[in-house]
């Protein structure tokens, strides 16, 4: 794989200005590849695209080409944390072959950030995969793909921008995940089997703790709590994935299972029921939740809320505007509940 000298990388990670913190938890934003870009052309949500089982996703928002405007705007208005989902079906569209110009342009959203003044935290699976791993090669059902594949793909993109990442998220929520692709079916690969979700569970249970042997290192890895098994010697922090209206609950959960552990909080708001003035609301309670955890002695290094601009929602498409911006980057009345006080 051709990349930049070490040395080079090495000096731009050192004249990196780290983001004050006094304690209080962050907030920031990001969103999956597929919602923010489109679809990778070799992912298997893409194969869904082409055989009419979902929307097209077509460029998602525009992130791909406005990252640099984007990330300068999230800074603007206090953001200063984004949730990059690295996409694995561009950076590995055939199998074994890693596609070099897709590194170079992930390296570049990643440099654009360091200049804009956010810090990125890298998401390695988020909803899509390459085709020929789910399908070809059976996905998390097949022992090889998924003890051999994968850790292989987490090492190359450690080595590609391990020293321009700020911290790791290996998978997002890897039971739900399971629940989507091979118990609700509505998720590729489709299935609809109780014994293939039970696998598939545990086969991404272990993907996500072996991403997070292998992401080790100065930056920290946050895997998602598991109620049902909180003290496994996995990441360094704990991820608390919720929807907005139960952070409560969901961080109650957190201090009863894990009560000593530094966690993420990962928050959305899929109810399109709600005007825009309403969700802002929901999120002002949600960030006070938040914030009288932290005061409470619960452990909340910070929390990010997806996406950040409209774009593409799964089986929506477009029609679900539930982004902090508008696809113009507008700020919507949930942005001013995000900036930092004072």
């Amino acid at each position: 794989m051709d990349q930049r000298p070490g040395d080079e990388r090495a000096d731009e990670a050192a004249d990196a200005t780290p983001t004050p913190d006094d304690g209080t938890p962050w907030w920031g934003t990001g969103a999956a590849a597929t919602q923010c870009e489109g679809a990778a052309p070799r992912a298997d949500w893409a194969g869904w695209e082409a055989d009419g089982l979902v929307p097209p996703s077509r460029d998602g928002n525009g992130f791909r080409t406005r990252y640099a405007d984007d990330l300068e705007l999230f800074a603007a208005h206090g953001l200063r944390r984004y949730r990059l989902t690295v996409e694995w079906a561009r950076l590995e569209p055939h199998e074994g072959r890693w596609n070099t110009e897709e590194v170079d342009h992930l390296v570049a959203v990643l440099r654009a950030a360091r200049a804009a003044g956010v810090e990125v935290w890298a998401c390695l699976l988020h909803g899509t995969a390459p085709g020929w791993f789910t399908d070809d090669r059976r996905g998390w059902l097949d022992d090889k793909a998924a003890r051999l594949d994968w850790p292989r793909h987490v090492d190359r993109v450690a080595e590609a921008i391990g020293d321009l990442v700020a911290g790791w998220i290996p998978i997002h929520d890897p039971d739900l995940q399971a629940r989507l692709g091979f118990l609700d079916g509505v998720f590729p690969p489709g299935r609809r089997d109780e014994d293939d979700h039970r696998d598939a569970r545990a086969a991404l249970r272990r993907a996500e703790d072996e991403a997070a042997r292998l992401l080790h290192g100065p930056h920290p890895v946050a895997v998602a709590l598991r109620t049902d098994d909180p003290a496994r010697e996995a990441g360094d922090l704990l991820v608390v994935n919720a929807v907005v209206p139960e952070v409560e609950r969901a961080l109650e959960r957190a201090a009863d299972a894990a009560p000593d552990a530094e966690l993420l909080v990962v928050v959305g708001d899929p109810d399109t029921s709600v005007d825009h003035d309403e969700r802002g609301a929901r999120l002002r309670r949600a960030r006070a939740t938040v914030d009288e955890a932290a005061r409470g002695g619960l452990a909340v290094r910070g929390a990010f809320v997806l996406p950040a601009v409209d774009g593409y929602e799964w089986h929506r498409g477009f029609d679900a505007h539930l982004g902090l911006f508008d696809r113009d980057r507008n700020p919507r009345p949930a942005v001013a509940e995000l900036a930092p006080a004072g």
